[in-house]
């Protein structure tokens, strides 16, 4: 008889993380998508052949210098290329793929996230 009256009368406990277990469950905790922009690094570009936004370049590292190529002819000079692109370019046996960002046309440079 003790046993049950006590459990009958005693006010039930509850933990305040179940109180909010069900906002955290339901899916728009971040309903703001976060953009991840790649890091675009600035080249020169060589010859009369304008880049255009958008488009696929080969990156490539020889004799310390980084080079986009449009198939085999290079099209833009990374000048004074970090020490991170040039250490992934060699992580990758030299070669890479980028994506034209931004193109400057009246200082002559472009802007090449390199994948």
């Amino acid at each position: 008889m003790g046993d049950d009256f006590l459990r009958r009368c005693a006010p039930r406990f509850r933990k305040g993380l179940d109180k909010r277990r069900v906002e955290l469950g339901t899916p728009g905790l971040f309903s703001s998508p976060i953009e991840v922009q790649p890091r675009a690094y600035a080249a020169s570009t060589l010859g009369s052949e304008p880049l255009s936004v958008g488009e696929i370049v080969s990156v490539s590292c020889n004799d310390g210098h980084v080079l986009a190529l449009r198939g085999l002819c290079p099209v833009a000079r990374f000048t004074n290329p970090p020490t991170e692109l040039i250490d992934g370019l060699h992580a990758s046996f030299g070669e890479a793929f980028g994506k034209v960002q931004v193109v400057h046309g009246t200082s002559s440079i472009v802007e090449i996230a390199v994948c």
